[in-house]
């Protein structure tokens, strides 16, 4: 067996620029809630939650690890992922900078 030369990066946001359409399913799967519902689990979870995308139409998508989410069924919440017959995709925001303006 021959080991992969490049071992796999973890996911990084896009590099500077604009908003991009990035595939669900591949890196992570995105948990999308309502704003109501949404801004109720960030109070909840305080600094335990992880990274939290937050569009101009207010809905909250949480990042969280591919298929770990997939069997939820939940009132005002939709799991973005690759299913079978369908593809998902998410606008994330370009990464910031780690200094300068």
């Amino acid at each position: 067996m021959i080991a992969d030369p490049q071992p796999a990066l973890p996911w990084l946001p896009p590099p500077a620029g604009d908003v991009e359409a990035l595939p669900a399913g591949r890196w992570w799967d995105a948990v999308r809630a309502a704003p109501t519902v949404g801004e109720r689990v960030l109070k909840i979870l305080g600094d335990e939650t992880g990274a939290v995308i937050q569009d101009k139409h207010f809905p909250l998508y949480w990042l969280v690890k591919v298929g770990s989410a997939k069997s939820w069924h939940l009132r005002q919440v939709r799991v973005l992922t690759q299913w079978a017959n369908e593809s998902n995709y998410l606008g994330v925001p370009p990464r910031l900078p780690d200094e300068g303006p």
